[in-house]
């Protein structure tokens, strides 16, 4: 429920934006919090086949 390859086309959209934000921004950090290791493995992995937002998100991490 926490990944989903198909979902991840609709947040290129969002994932444009960002980049633009922090054009216009560049102290901006973002962060993504996922509820556990393994969603946030596959987001990372997602994220070396889609190297155009490799420097989108700043920071990804796991809840406590």
């Amino acid at each position: 429920p926490y990944w989903n390859e198909k979902a991840m086309d609709n947040y290129t959209v969002t994932f444009d934006r960002i980049n633009v934000t922090k054009i216009q921004n560049p102290d901006v950090k973002m962060i993504y919090e996922f509820p556990n290791e393994n969603a946030a493995n596959n987001f990372r992995e997602w994220l070396k086949d889609n190297s155009k937002y490799k420097n989108t998100i700043d920071i990804i991490r796991v809840r406590p």
